[in-house]
């Protein structure tokens, strides 16, 4: 028996998109733009934006952009209702993030703040993020950039500068934001006094001036300085550095008790003399605080691994200070590479050859008997990056390709790892052959692999140093390591026609450790070849199977396939015999009660559109009281054979509803309810008389002569007959039964007209015209043909209305008998 799948073409499907880097949660302010971005695994990949569901789609506020696998989705003028969920759709991948919307508000109120005539003041306040618009307004006037106002930015702070005051500068001024948030203060003006300026005592300085090196004004925090000054009238306040203005982002404060200047996280560029001058009309005087920021201390070195650190410091005080080194809690002495040289007054650290290890937070406390002063230094050593860390994670392997993963290194050498070094080789080889060099991820597939050939891979983390040391994989062959499935279930056969069938199995017991990727059907005569039905994988465990001949015989078996290949074969289907299908009748056309009395209702219906395969046999028809639930059966004996019934024994008053359904020998068919119910009573019509119109007022007639009154009783023609029937078909003939009109239209029946039309022509032809019974037969019927008939009954008034065949007939002979096979 052949157990291999017969040879095939199988074109792979394009994989789904998917997200190679996700949305990632933002913040922003209001007013500014929000840019989301994410990557998908393919450049041709579509995807929707969506906003809390909705979908996204471009105008002014919205850019939708996409550049290779980047997709971007652009926020113009972001309002607060924009903190919502976005979502980016790729049908069957998504990824979402949240934007926050940020309010900005200040955090530093203006103050209320006193200047004199012809001086400068500042009105001084922060906002709470560095790229927020404001507008300065006295009263409600907006106050231009220019003349004697100068706008200020300087970071998170805004300052208005009013130069050569004036009387009528007083008054409330405030600064507003673009969302209408405001803050106000007010502005005094003092007039001139010529009392001569006095200070309480001369400028005193928070901190001392402290020499280099040794200031405990370390870098990124605060200097502050302070005096305290007075004088009538109140002076004007100065600050330079190096006689220059100073910074623009020092914050100024000056009140009647003094003026402070602070300016936070400093750096070397704040080291100089601070001078402060105040003045009035009586006089001036100056002040000045030299500030050094050991900057070379605290904001710390950078060494190359190998080279010496070398930690210089110098040292006052009375009487002459120690000084201690430590790192990481714990004293340095001279010993090995290390070695301290101190004298009265300098300390000097030297570490030859250093390495990562000296990296770490290196402190100074130098101390006599009026204290101790500490600084810190922080030491970076830079080298290549550590082996990134193992084992190599072999994900997955083909007889092409493998895929690896692994981790970033524990020491990235003091400086960020730029990119990744993979190679590989043979392993019966010692050259090493590049696979790519210039990638930050950690996750990598390498392609082009010999199926067969056992290979190692090794990956080295690189940074501006240089290449770090190598992590290698274990040795792994180029192959699947996984198998084919097992075989699938039986096949089952259901849902059999003439020309075709549909077969079911179950899943293999083991999918080899790979997903199952489809299914593959073959057929075959009984004792013949097996022949491929499908070209594509079949993805579901059944199949329709088309192009079956009825009557032949059919064997079916299905192999399951994954990326090692096919499956062996199922066990073999049992035997098939395509055949035409059969299945109970469709419910009865347009059922409809056509006449009743007080003890019978007359019903018509029409044939079912489909037979089921078989002929009809007969129809049924039950009915139930207004009041029940329950249907009863009323032809409880034999079935009816035509598409009329005359329902007997109704009780008078009683409401009833009707059903039929039709059976052929597979069994019973819908029933189909008729829509209307009916009470059981006689149709009464009035009687109608029309008198002539000579005798409709008065007649006058003479003594001695006769008196005529004609009275017409209105009638009209007849209905249709009930029951017409067919029965005794055969090739030539049929005979026809009926029975007479409910409504005789007030005269006797006096003759019938029997008509006859073939289906596929609309004329009828007459087949009796004179006819007193109430049966016929029709002859003169062409073999083969389908025909339809229809009965007319007539009285004095004329032809009434014609009842036509409930179906059609085909002229030919009786089977004496039925089978199925």
């Amino acid at each position: 028996m052949e157990t291999e799948p017969l040879p095939f073409v199988f074109v792979h499907p394009e994989p789904p998109v998917e997200f190679t880097r996700p949305l990632q949660d933002q913040t922003v302010e209001e007013k500014t733009t929000a840019t989301l971005e994410c990557e998908v695994s393919r450049a041709n990949g579509e995807v929707q934006w969506l906003r809390d569901d909705q979908e996204i789609r471009k105008t002014k506020k919205y850019d939708i952009l996409a550049e290779g696998c980047k997709r971007t989705l652009v926020i113009h003028e972001c309002t607060l209702d924009d903190s919502k969920t976005y979502t980016c759709d790729a049908k069957d991948f998504k990824t979402s993030c949240f934007l926050t919307v940020e309010k900005t508000t200040f955090t530093k109120n203006l103050p209320n703040v006193e200047g004199t005539e012809t001086d400068s003041v500042r009105l001084i306040c922060e906002v709470s993020k560095p790229n927020a618009d404001v507008t300065w307004y006295k009263g409600d006037k907006e106050l231009p950039d220019g003349g004697r106002y100068e706008h200020i930015v300087d970071g998170k702070k805004r300052i208005l500068l009013i130069k050569d005051l004036k009387t009528d500068d007083a008054g409330e001024y405030s600064c507003r934001l673009s969302t209408g948030t405001k803050t106000s203060g007010n502005l005094k003006i003092n007039g001139k006094d010529w009392k001569k300026v006095m200070f309480s005592c001369l400028p005193h300085f928070s901190n001392k001036a402290i020499k280099y090196k040794q200031s405990n004004q370390l870098a990124n925090t605060t200097i502050r300085i302070i005096a305290y000054v007075s004088g009538v009238p109140f002076p004007t306040v100065t600050w330079k550095k190096n006689d220059a203005e100073v910074p623009t982002r020092a914050d100024i404060e000056t009140n009647q008790a003094g003026t402070k200047l602070e300016m936070r996280f400093c750096n070397r560029g704040d080291c100089g003399d601070y001078t402060l001058t105040v003045e009035n009309p009586a006089g001036s005087k100056t002040a000045t605080c030299t500030v050094l920021v050991d900057v070379k201390l605290i904001e710390g070195i950078i060494v190359k691994a190998g080279t010496t650190i070398r930690l210089p410091a110098l040292m006052r005080g009375i009487p002459v200070p120690t000084a201690k080194w430590s790192v990481d809690g714990e004293e340095i002495t001279s010993q090995g590479n290390v070695k301290i040289d101190t004298d009265n007054f300098s300390t000097v650290l030297n570490i030859n050859e250093c390495t990562r290890n000296h990296t770490g937070t290196y402190l100074l406390t130098v101390s006599n008997a009026a204290g101790t002063k500490t600084v810190a230094l922080s030491v970076t050593v830079l080298d290549v990056p550590a082996a990134p860390i193992g084992p190599v994670n072999i994900m997955e392997v083909t007889p092409d390709s493998m895929t690896i993963e692994w981790r970033p290194p524990k020491d990235d050498g003091g400086s960020p790892v730029t990119n990744y070094i993979v190679e590989k080789r043979e392993s019966n080889k010692e050259t090493w052959g590049g696979v790519s060099s210039g990638s930050l991820e950690t996750q990598l597939r390498i392609t082009r692999l010999q199926k067969g050939t056992e290979y190692v891979v090794r990956i080295r983390a690189a940074n501006k140093m240089g290449v770090g040391a190598p992590l290698e994989s274990k040795p792994t062959v180029a192959e699947h390591t996984f198998m084919p499935p097992s075989p699938p279930g039986k096949p089952q056969q259901y849902d059999v026609a003439e020309d075709a069938v549909t077969i079911g199995w179950t899943m293999p017991l083991a999918d080899g450790g790979s997903q199952i990727t489809g299914y593959l059907i073959e057929r075959r005569h009984k004792g013949g070849k097996w022949i491929r039905v499908n070209r594509t994988p079949c993805k579901d465990l059944r199949y329709r199977v088309q192009g079956l001949f009825e009557g032949s015989e059919y064997e079916f078996r299905v192999f399951a396939e994954n990326i090692a290949g096919y499956s062996g074969p199922s066990p073999t289907s049992d035997l098939c015999k395509p055949c035409r299908p059969i299945s109970v009748p469709s419910s009865p056309i347009n059922p409809k009660v056509k006449d009743y009395s007080k003890n019978t209702a007359d019903l018509v219906w029409t044939k079912p559109s489909r037979d089921g395969g078989s002929p009809i046999l007969g129809y049924t028809v039950e009915m139930k009281k207004a009041d029940s639930e329950e249907w009863k059966k009323v032809n409880l004996d034999d079935l009816i054979k035509q598409c009329a019934y005359r329902v007997k024994g109704l009780e008078e008053g009683v409401s009833y509803s009707f059903r039929v359904y039709a059976s052929n020998m597979i069994g019973d068919g819908e029933p189909k309810e008729m829509p209307q119910s009916i009470t059981a009573q006689d149709i009464l019509i009035p009687p109608e008389i029309e008198m002539e119109a000579t005798c409709r007022e008065r007649l006058t007639v003479r003594v001695g002569h006769n008196i005529n009154i004609i009275g017409y009783i209105k009638a009209h023609t007849p209905g249709p007959v009930g029951g017409l029937d067919a029965t005794d078909i055969t090739k030539t003939t049929a005979q026809l039964s009926w029975l007479p009109p409910e409504n005789d239209g007030g005269s006797p029946i006096i003759n019938y007209t029997v008509e006859k039309r073939e289906v596929d022509r609309k004329t009828w032809t007459k087949c009796t015209e004179d006819l007193k019974k109430t049966s016929f037969k029709v002859t003169n019927m062409t073999p083969g043909i389908e025909y339809y008939f229809r009965v007319m009954a007539h009285n004095k008034y004329g032809i009434g209305v014609p009842q036509d065949s409930p179906r059609s007939y085909l002229a030919v002979d009786p089977i004496s008998e039925y089978s199925l096979k």
